[in-house]
């Protein structure tokens, strides 16, 4: 059995279980790639009761029965901190313990909630009971999220937590950019993994990206998108600006956004102080999936100018679309155009060169062709398919070990 592990909630409606739907496609991917070889995929987590949804806007999908999955709900999250130290702990421990019995392989993650380390309990558990242990990385580095001195301490008790699990994991799975970075050199057998979700499938036909290509040749608006959370460090009002200053430079170009988020309003407010109303349009929230994919893969180009690390499931959907990418100088973006040349990249907060670069960008179309191809070459090297195969190569090749180790006199 391959056990999965996680924090996310089940939440039990009567005799069925739900999920986010965000957690959806990693278990069907990891049912499909990594649990048929083990007897299945198995799915522990705590639970909440369907009357705690927190809001109408959370999408819950069912999960168990007939899809190859078994769920076992755990301990009622709605528990304060101390209470499960306390009480529901040992519940916990238990629960994982019992499934460990069959588990071929346990999946487990750290989290910043150290104050319920859930993933951190059931991957030590995973040890103790001599099972194949897969660590997944966080999204982020730490240290790039911590405020404060209290947030410095606590990211400093998780730097140590996952240094702790990452040295004795079987696998460990780390993000691109300053996570590998971090906590590759520590880790027992540290992998570098893209965390995309979309299929072979999913992207762009050649034929389609070559018409898109051609009509850059007419004259028309150069087409720049961004699709996510419309919050501060994502570089949204820094894009605004470099839209504006490279209309002014003489080039034609528009942005669209997809998504929400506390910066929506500011950001219409600075559209219209810059006057480019007409050119920036808020396409709202859409629902992931094949068919979002696809209506991005009518845009131009990904322009995406974050003022610090971030990690974005984005840009490999830009890749899928076959879409070039405008980007500022992160350590997560500067790893993978450096890797898959489908891009260009200006320093964090230099909105004139990002201006500059889109006047290029429209006047020189060749380029855009060659960056455009490059892109849809990495969707495809970055197809869900591609990485959760390699993952499941992985997992294999830790087991052997394992086992060759057990053997040895």
């Amino acid at each position: 059995m391959y056990l999965m592990v996680t924090h996310i909630p089940i939440y039990v409606d009567g005799e069925r279980y739900l999920i986010d739907m965000t957690l959806q496609r990693p278990l069907m991917l990891a049912r499909d790639w990594l649990a048929a070889s083990f007897g299945g995929l198995k799915l522990l987590a705590p639970f909440l009761p369907i009357s705690a949804v927190s809001s109408d806007a959370m999408q819950l999908t069912q999960v168990g029965g007939n899809d190859g999955i078994v769920v076992v709900p755990s301990f009622d999250l709605r528990c304060r901190a101390r209470e499960f130290w306390l009480r529901h702990r040992m519940r916990w421990l238990a629960d994982v313990r019992r499934e460990l019995r069959e588990a071929a392989v346990i999946q487990t993650s750290v989290v910043r909630d150290m104050y319920r380390p859930l993933g951190f309990l059931a991957h030590r558990e995973g040890i103790r009971c001599n099972v194949a242990t897969v660590l997944v990385g966080p999204d982020m580095d730490p240290n790039a999220l911590s405020r404060g001195i209290k947030g410095r301490l606590y990211c400093r008790v998780f730097d140590q937590v996952m240094k702790s699990a990452a040295s004795t994991a079987d696998v460990t799975l780390l993000k691109e950019g300053l996570v590998y970075e971090r906590y590759s050199r520590v880790s027992r057998n540290g992998k570098a993994f893209c965390h995309s979700m979309h299929t072979f499938r999913d992207v762009i036909d050649g034929t389609r990206l070559e018409e898109r290509l051609r009509s850059l040749e007419a004259i028309r608006p150069l087409r720049a998108v961004y699709a996510g959370r419309f919050i501060a460090r994502k570089g949204l009002h820094d894009a605004l600006t470099a839209v504006a200053l490279a209309r002014k430079m003489g080039a034609i170009v528009e942005f669209h956004l997809f998504g929400s988020g506390p910066e929506e309003q500011p950001l219409r407010r600075q559209t219209a102080t810059l006057g480019i109303e007409d050119v920036v349009h808020f396409r709202g929230v859409s629902e992931y999936g094949s068919s979002f994919l696809a209506d991005l893969a009518a845009f131009d180009l990904l322009l995406f100018l974050p003022t610090e690390e971030d990690t974005p499931r984005m840009l490999y959907d830009a890749m899928a679309a076959g879409l070039p990418l405008l980007g500022s100088r992160i350590p997560f973006l500067t790893n993978r155009v450096s890797s898959d040349r489908m891009g260009i990249l200006v320093d964090i907060g230099d909105v004139a060169a990002a201006a500059r670069e889109l006047v290029a960008l429209q006047s020189e179309p060749e380029s855009m062709k060659t960056l455009a191809r490059a892109s849809r070459a990495a969707g495809l090297r970055h197809s869900s398919e591609e990485w959760y195969s390699r993952r499941a190569e992985w997992t294999q090749e830790a087991i052997h070990r394992r086992r060759a180790r057990q053997q040895l006199p």
